[in-house]
């Protein structure tokens, strides 16, 4: 007896079956893909209506103007807020504003040059004095103790033509810092020698550690500060403290590029004694004068700069 089998079965059109799928598979993809990147385009465009109307509505004068809400104000911190007294002005003095503003600390772009002398006087003195009354600038002159007949008319004249006669010790000596009553007494010295070849009841009590501050201790600092002195370093150098100083040209570009990085510069110079330095000095005030710069002697109570602080 034969055992009946089923018969398979089958599709004869399967290929056309695969194609029409594979057909409707791509037309379903295709329409979703259209539906997506049509979304996107339209969030897109939403978004950039919106923040055009942003920006509309903050440029708009409604939002510029003040606003009516009232403004709450810290009336106990005014109250109690006292009003700094303006010291007096000189009306007379072309520079009072300015030296006001020296005197505040009020100082941003304000332009000022502190031309400063170190180690004279020298027989060269008079000659710097000379180009300073030539430009209509004032220098500041630290001086150390020189007892002849050129010196004594040179501290006279420094006075006498509205520059600062300021301390640089009596004898220039390094070897005082490690003995700070030494040095007071050196200082003194000096400061009674001025008082009595000027006439002056009172000195500038302006005052530069030999070697600047940064040579000297925080002792001695401290000492010329309790004493009643102001001391001041520099922010510009001329390059002449060498034995070869650089060449007159080279002397002024370093220190008119100098002083055009600060608001107040203070100059070291030792023009005294150094010729190209001399020399230097018309081409900066020229340059610096046309620039808008003012050339000021130091006062006691103005600010510097200083390498060590106290």
């Amino acid at each position: 007896m034969k055992k009946r089998t089923t018969p398979k079965l089958r599709i004869k059109n399967l290929p056309r079956f695969i194609l029409f799928s594979t057909i409707s598979l791509i037309i379903v993809f295709s329409v979703l893909g259209g539906m997506v990147t049509l979304t996107s385009k339209l969030v897109i465009a939403f978004n950039s209506q919106r923040e055009i109307r942003q920006t509309a509505a903050v440029n708009s004068p409604e939002t510029n103007a003040p606003k009516s809400e009232p403004i709450t104000m810290n009336t106990t911190t005014n109250q109690n807020t006292k009003a700094e007294p303006v010291p007096p002005t000189d009306d007379t003095d072309p520079l009072a504003e300015i030296k006001s503003r020296l005197r505040s600390g009020d100082t941003a772009g304000i332009k000022v040059v502190f031309l400063t002398f170190d180690d004279g006087p020298s027989e060269h003195t008079g000659a710097v004095l000379e180009m300073l009354n030539e430009y209509d600038a004032k220098g500041t002159f630290f001086t150390t103790l020189h007892d002849n007949d050129n010196a004594k008319a040179m501290y006279r004249q420094i006075v006498d033509q509205g520059h600062t006669l300021a301390n640089h010790t009596s004898s220039h000596d390094y070897g005082l810092y490690s003995n700070p009553e030494a040095f007071f007494a050196d200082v003194d010295e000096l400061d009674q020698f001025q008082k009595t070849i000027t006439g002056q009841t009172e000195t500038s009590h302006v005052f530069r550690f030999p070697g600047g501050s940064m040579n000297s201790n925080e002792a001695c600092a401290q000492g010329i500060v309790s004493r009643g002195w102001n001391y001041s370093d520099w922010n510009v150098s001329s390059g002449d403290g060498c034995a070869e100083p650089p060449s007159s040209d080279v002397i002024a570009q370093m220190i008119i590029e100098g002083c055009r990085e600060h608001d107040i510069s203070v100059v070291l110079s030792h023009a005294e004694l150094k010729k190209s330095s001399r020399e230097a000095m018309p081409i900066v005030i020229e340059t610096l004068q046309a620039e808008g710069y003012t050339f000021l002697n130091m006062e006691k109570d103005y600010s510097y700069p200083r390498h060590l602080e106290v």
